[in-house]
């Protein structure tokens, strides 16, 4: 016994090199994305963001509002600072991944070290830490809440800390995934088993109930007011990951990813013959990720990417231009239209306007939808009847009609003449192409038509 002891002593100190290397690999390699991260272009779903930080709230129909909030905070210090935050986001995941592969096998040091270089490679993880759509937060936040629930539940002593460390990041994180509160009721049932009625941390799982509690009021007070659209799912997230005809949410995937790393690792510890089976997805996430942190165009489409969409400042000097050689017949300036709440956040982001019919209007609407599709349904928008109407015979009961009726109005979108919706062309009396001009999505270039649209009426019923 006293021969292996000796011998444990060494080998603690032999792995104390190995893993300041590799945390400097890590701290390398976050330089390295904050450098790739900031030397793009706010991508559509960053400037809608940003749009949704100027209209606070408790919740939004995309998602929690813990994104918006956290842009808002940053927002003063221009873009690039927003892309630190899912660096620094990645830097704590992955902390949690070595505590994770610590407590997995911690007669193995060796296998937390590898459980964190193997968590860096992952693809979901590249993507989430090169932009801020509160991926790499949401499931960071996951993740500490994993960490401190295991350190809570396990502990015999004085785990106070670990229940107020709980209770923190649950709070928190259901600012950015609502259900992520549910993750204290596995903690309190591992609690009960280790420990039993007796002995049962009543004062510690208390505080981290009532921290969570805290975290919850605002969001569940904001979609109880609007039908549980938050809850949903109503439109598209923040985060959102497309999968064929579904969609996933990239910090769940992020976390989940995570999670799995360090028993994936000790299963290739244990056995060779899972060690030869890992190494060729090994090999190809590593691969992938560094193709992605290198060239980042090499990011397919639909999937978050640092690049961003350039071209947008031409963009609007042409919108305006156009706005203000085409008046209408009264000699007032059209209003504008984006086709998806992503362009109109992008293009208002560089445009600032303000229409006395509608105050508190953003700059550039969404084309009007029967359904509640994103967060400008929310907003001041165009079709909004607030003005006394003419009267009409057809329609004697009607005494409000939108301040834009017989109002022209700029549609910018990507779609060609047969695509447009009908919200567009059975709105408008005429409807015909003034422009096109190409922008940059992800190095890819798209062509960006604008529209006249004349004498607004409303949809028909």
């Amino acid at each position: 016994m006293a021969k292996n002891k000796k011998n444990a002593v060494p080998s603690v100190k032999q792995s104390l090199p190995i893993a300041v290397l590799v945390w400097a690999a890590l701290i390398a390699v976050s330089f390295l994305r904050l450098s790739v991260a900031t030397a793009g272009a706010p991508t559509d779903q960053e400037a809608f963001l940003m749009a949704c930080a100027g209209h606070p709230a408790g919740g939004y129909v995309e998602g929690a509002a813990g994104a918006p909030l956290l842009i808002g905070v940053f927002k003063t210090l221009g873009f690039p600072a927003l892309r630190w935050i899912p660096v620094l986001a990645t830097l704590l995941l992955s902390w949690c991944v070595w505590w994770i592969g610590r407590r997995v096998a911690p007669h193995r040091p060796s296998l937390a070290l590898w459980a964190l270089l193997a968590v860096n490679v992952l693809p979901p993880v590249t993507v989430a830490s090169l932009v801020m759509n509160g991926a790499a937060v949401t499931a960071a936040l996951l993740l500490l809440a994993v960490v401190a629930g295991w350190h809570a539940a396990i502990s015999r002593g004085s785990s106070l800390g670990a229940w107020i460390l709980l209770g923190i990041a649950l709070g928190t994180d259901t600012l950015f995934w609502l259900p992520s509160g549910f993750l204290l009721l596995p903690v309190l049932g591992a609690a009960f088993v280790r420990r039993g009625f007796r002995e049962f941390p009543w004062r510690g799982s208390l505080l981290a109930l009532g921290l969570l509690t805290l975290g919850w009021i605002a969001p569940l007070s904001w979609n109880a007011k609007n039908r549980w659209v938050g809850w949903y799912g109503v439109a598209e997230g923040w985060d959102v990951l497309p999968l064929g005809d579904h969609h996933l949410s990239l910090g769940l995937v992020v976390a989940v990813s995570a999670f799995l790393v360090p028993w994936f690792v000790l299963l290739a510890f244990r056995s060779r013959l899972w060690a030869v089976v890992m190494i060729v997805p090994a090999v190809a996430c590593a691969s992938v990720s560094a193709l992605w942190i290198m060239i980042p165009a090499t990011i397919p489409a639909g999937l978050p990417s640092p690049t961003g969409v350039r071209g947008v400042g031409e963009l609007a000097r042409t919108v305006l231009a156009l706005r203000k050689e085409r008046p209408d017949s009264k000699g007032q300036s059209s209003f504008l239209i984006a086709s998806t709440p992503g362009l109109a956040a992008l293009i208002g982001s560089r445009i600032t306007l303000d229409y006395p019919e509608r105050p508190g209007a953003p700059s550039v609407f969404v084309a009007e939808s029967p359904s509640m599709g994103s967060s400008f349904a929310f907003w001041p928008s165009y079709p909004d009847a607030v003005a006394a109407g003419k009267p009409n015979d057809l329609y004697t009961e009607e005494k409000s009609a939108s301040p834009f009726l017989g109002r022209n109005a700029l549609y910018i979108t990507t779609q060609t003449k047969e695509e447009l919706p009908q919200t567009i062309t059975g709105a408008f009396g005429a409807v015909g192409l003034l422009k096109e001009q190409p922008i940059e999505v992800n190095g890819k270039t798209v062509v960006i038509r604008i529209y006249q649209c004349e004498e607004y009426r409303t949809l028909s019923l």
